[in-house]
Parts: C-alpha cells; structure tokens; sequence
C-alpha cells in the first residue's frame, strides 16, 4: 500500500453531512438570521392563540409540512408569505418596521413631515454638478 491509498483509506468521510450543513450556513446566513427571527416570531404567536401547526395551513391555504417548513427557520420566505402569516395570526411581522398601517404605506413619521431617518439629510446631500462642457479657464 503506497502512501496515497494510505492517505484515501484514512480520509475523514464526513457522513453526518455536518461539514455540508455548516458550508450551507455560513453561505446563507444573511438571510437564515431573518428566517429565524421570523419562525421564533411566529411560534410565539401560534402559542398565545393556542393555534396548531394544522390550524395554521388551513388558514394559510398550505400544508402542515409547508408550515413545519416555514417554521424551521431556514425558508427562504416571499412577502406574500409574511404577508398571509401576519393576516391568519393578527398580529405585526414586519409591518411597523416598514411603517405601514392598515392598507397604506407611507415613509412618513407622524411628528415629521420628512421620510423616517431623513431629518437631518440637508446637512448631508450635496448638490450635484452639472454635467456639460466644462467652462473655458
């Protein structure tokens, strides 16, 4: 036995995928972090109403493995998913961060009549230049 099949016959075989799950992981985790978020929101919510998984597809208009899904923080979920999870659970997903109330949406704060963060952007934007011809120095 040369010292390449010695190598081969003793590679680690990674047979529980772990090294497969944790490349997965790290490649996605900027949007698992918010796929956890949201199941943990929602569980929470599925508890205060006492409401099963079950209960929950038929409102949603799914099955009750797609909200197991759902539910194991590692979908990828549309709007329209957020959207029909917070009507069939009455209760805010995202729709306050994002400031929006019953069917409008507006940038606005109630105290300011400037978008929401933007109080302070006249000290920020600066005019752009005007593009052309450039005058004759």
């Amino acid at each position: 036995m040369d010292k390449l099949d010695l190598l081969l016959a003793n590679e680690y075989k990674d047979e529980s995928g772990f090294v497969s799950k944790a490349q997965y992981l790290r490649d996605n985790w900027p949007w698992l972090k918010y796929s956890y978020a949201i199941s943990l929101k929602v569980r929470r919510r599925m508890k205060e109403l006492g409401i099963t998984q079950k209960e929950l597809a038929q409102e949603l208009g799914c099955t009750q493995q797609h909200v197991s899904t759902l539910l194991g923080g590692r979908a990828n979920m549309t709007l329209e998913t957020l959207a029909k999870l917070e009507q069939a659970l009455h209760f805010d997903l995202v729709g306050n961060s994002l400031n929006v109330s019953g069917d409008s949406i507006s940038p606005f704060d109630e105290e300011s009549p400037y978008p929401a963060g933007t109080r302070n952007l006249a000290n920020v934007v600066r005019p752009r230049k005007k593009k052309g011809p450039k005058a004759d120095q």
